[in-house]
């Protein structure tokens, strides 16, 4: 899934440098060690609070809050962000703010780990519940016309993110508490949130550029889109090939969203994506309308779908097989699991029959909305629980080793399987690409929240519940945001929601359908030559030497080119340019370019979802 096959920010791009954790991993020779070592060195759950309800309605406003801007940027750019280290500046930072103002009602500061906690909530409303809607529920509409039952989705979503919590719960003692997998985001967010709370760490600017880029995207996105004061374009002069650069999509957009994107992203990826957009519409597409495969008034896009789909789609699978050694130790952890003595830091974790328990609710509650609300054979959507759960442990250990969630693979994995299962029919497909979408990918987000907690001496269980709480938050506010800003098909493919990841999953379980002899001779070879050089960049990024890698094209970012506008792939070309400029000019100014590139996406994301509300309900 294009949506969130692109790379997340390392540590260095997402928290300042100075907010080092003193503690990155727990010592100790051996698992009991590392226990013993935590739970006196580092634990706190017993002496700081921790889930208390301001720090729930914290988390839970923020949640709200992601899910609109993450909902938002998904549709338009296929592309949700981070939001663990954001999240958790806006809670110091809101609550900072209400102290000031009502000093009475606020009470003493957030302790860190009620900090932890606001984070915890609101990275589980933003991650746990959106992912599937952006791409599975878009290409459910683009497929049928319609959206399913609002009852079918609302529950669909709550069910599968809820899930995903309880799938993290028998992989954390393994991966973070034992083998202390890296979970490289878990461990910035960690970092800022001890360096929000030690004085003297500078991270006060970093709020202030927060807040500034939430400002200038704002107002820009009032003018464009709430006025009509500014257009949406700045096509470039000139030709090629016979056509307008403006006919070909180049020209500077006045939107924010991508700049800020490119920031976090970083300049290999935004590079490629931008070499990616100058071949494709600017090499291809000239010759696609001049030999007539693309009417002169017709969508390039609708074309150009198919081969960053197919680059797509081989970039990640290829990546996913060539990582043969984590899926064994993924395996192997499975197998091995629970073979250790007990200890006293286990009374502190989520208790095993809990995980029983709540599974045992949340299956036979999904296959049934599965059967009635999306049409799925009852043994089909079994199988596709149990796949999702074996997805689940290799996700979780490949994000806990590259900060990547591979969430593009694991949902094209789901949709071959009951490709071949269930040939014909399309809607199966969708929905059961969607279980693995929300729950393997939710899980192993999740995960990130809890290595966070585990460095600061957070309290597992509390954790946990504010996790399945924030799954509330999110389901609660991100489905009924999804009906009003796409309130049916005509809503997606448009200037306002291209919706890129959805046309792809929809076009991937329409080929998979009907077979490549449906598609035009034209499609069929783009495809193929489009697979062809992602296959070529993706070995090469593995096996060339160290020094000639960093000079291969990204066959993501190539891919990527294909789903948006040359424009849009410019915005983050441009984005991380600046953004490396800014660092190599000042280093020290690291944590400003994060947060403001954050506030860039905020501020245009929560002002665009407004202005979509107040016309759809005025």
């Amino acid at each position: 899934m294009a949506a969130q096959s692109a790379h997340r920010p390392s540590p260095e791009e997402e928290a300042p440098t100075s907010a080092s954790l003193s503690l990155l991993s727990i010592p100790g020779d051996t698992p009991e060690d590392a226990d013993t070592f935590w739970l006196r060195e580092v634990y706190q759950g017993d002496r700081l609070p921790q889930l208390t309800l301001r720090a729930v309605l914290l988390g839970g406003g923020i949640g709200a809050i992601t899910c609109a801007t993450n909902l938002y940027s998904g549709l338009k750019l296929a592309v949700v962000f981070p939001i663990a280290i954001t999240a958790a500046l806006l809670a110091h930072t809101a609550h900072g703010a209400l102290r000031r103002l009502a000093p009475g009602v606020s009470g003493a500061p957030l302790s860190p780990l009620e900090t932890c906690c606001a984070q915890a909530v609101a990275s589980s409303a933003g991650y746990a519940t959106g992912g599937a809607l952006v791409s599975v529920q878009g290409a459910w509409l683009l497929t049928t016309g319609r959206h399913p039952p609002g009852w079918a989705l609302l529950a669909w979503t709550l069910l599968l993110s809820a899930l995903g919590v309880f799938f993290a719960v028998p992989l954390k003692r393994r991966l973070i508490d034992h083998e202390q997998l890296p979970f490289a985001t878990g461990t910035a967010a960690a970092a800022t949130i001890r360096a929000l709370h030690t004085p003297g760490t500078g991270l006060r600017s970093g709020s202030r550029m927060l807040g500034l880029g939430g400002l200038v995207a704002g107002l820009v996105t009032l003018a464009r889109e709430g006025l009509g004061r500014i257009p949406y374009l700045f096509p470039f002069p000139g030709s090629l090939g016979g056509l307008p650069l403006e006919r070909l999509g180049f020209g500077l957009e006045t939107s924010l969203l991508p700049v800020g994107g490119g920031a976090l992203l970083g300049l290999r990826l935004t590079t490629s994506w931008m070499l990616g957009a100058l071949l494709i519409h600017g090499l291809v597409a000239p010759r696609v309308f001049a030999a007539g495969l693309v009417p002169a008034d017709g969508d390039f896009l609708a074309w150009s779908l198919w081969p960053g789909a197919a680059a797509l789609t081989t970039a990640s699978l290829l990546h996913f097989a060539l990582e043969g050694h984590v899926l064994g130790r993924a395996l192997r952890g499975l197998r091995s699991g629970g073979a250790r003595a007990p200890h006293a830091v286990d009374a502190l974790q989520v208790p095993g029959r809990w995980v029983l328990a709540g599974v045992a609710v949340l299956t036979p509650a999904i296959l049934a909305v599965a059967h009635a609300g999306f049409g799925v054979p009852v043994p089909h959507a079994a199988l596709a629980v149990a796949l999702s759960f074996v997805l689940c442990l290799i996700a979780c250990r490949v994000t806990g080793e590259t900060d990547a969630t591979p969430v593009g693979p694991l949902q094209q994995v789901t949709q071959l399987t009951f490709g071949a299962l269930l040939p014909r029919n399309v809607e199966a497909n969708l929905a059961t690409a969607g279980i693995t979408v929300n729950s393997a990918s939710a899980a192993a987000d999740l995960l990130s929240d809890l290595k966070t907690g585990h460095l600061l001496g957070a309290h597992p269980r509390r954790l946990f519940l504010a996790q399945l709480l924030g799954c509330v938050v999110g389901a609660a506010a991100v489905v009924p945001l999804f009906f009003l800003l796409v309130p049916d098909r005509t809503a997606l493919g448009g200037e306002r929601f291209p919706a890129p990841a959805a046309a792809m999953t929809a076009g991937m379980a329409q080929v998979l359908s009907t077979g490549l002899g449906s598609l035009e001779p034209s499609h069929r070879a783009a495809l193929l030559w489009a697979a062809l050089l992602a296959g070529v960049l993706t070995l090469a990024e593995r096996l060339l030497p160290e020094r000639a890698r960093r000079w291969v094209p990204s066959p993501l970012g190539m891919g990527l080119a294909c789903l948006v506008p040359a424009s849009t792939a410019l915005g983050f070309f441009l984005g991380a340019l600046a953004a490396a400029v800014a660092r190599r000019a000042r280093p020290s100014a690291e944590g400003g370019v994060v947060t403001l590139a954050a506030g860039l996406i905020a501020g245009e994301g929560l002002v665009g979802v407004a202005i979509v509300l107040s016309q759809a309900l005025w």
